[in-house]
């Protein structure tokens, strides 16, 4: 059983990060440079968000992005000036639909079959603990980005 559990993690881990690449290289014109499980950033993050799922099954997923991934990262999505960048409001806006974004790129990837409800993206600053489950740290072109999802225990 816990040869199957550990095999699950690494298969989740994998579509988490091949859902951010593709959420990443199609949306925002940008890549992952590195994956790990822990991340190069100093914590806490200054922005997380966390977007709540239910159906088939429910979890949790996180996203923590450090000030400089989420300035480039909303400023390619909006294509504003590079000077004068998006504003703080924007920023959250953009990391919060990219959470949106990642969530359900993941899911669809890693449970094909399943139907889901996903919350609205919520931006906090910065969470309290650390969300068990699976974890990956990212190293983007401009920053860094950390990636959690877990699943609520199925009742037996």
């Amino acid at each position: 059983m816990t040869e199957q559990l550990l095999q699950r993690d690494v298969e989740m881990a994998t579509e988490l990060v091949g859902a951010a690449r593709d959420v990443l290289n199609v949306m925002f014109f940008t890549d992952i440079l590195e994956e790990g499980d822990e991340c190069a950033c100093p914590k806490p993050f200054p922005l997380q968000v966390r977007v709540s799922f239910s159906g088939d099954q429910a979890g949790e997923f996180r996203m923590a992005v450090d000030e400089v991934a989420a300035g480039s990262l909303a400023g390619s999505f909006l294509g504003t000036d590079p000077v004068t960048g998006p504003t703080a409001e924007e920023t959250d806006q953009v990391m919060g639909e990219l959470g949106n974004m990642i969530c359900g790129a993941f899911l669809s990837r890693f449970e094909k079959e399943g139907l889901f409800a996903l919350s609205s993206p919520e931006v906090v600053r910065p969470e309290q603990g650390e969300l068990p489950g699976v974890h990956r740290g990212l190293e983007l072109m401009d920053g860094f980005m950390d990636l959690r999802v877990y699943w609520e225990p199925q009742p037996q």
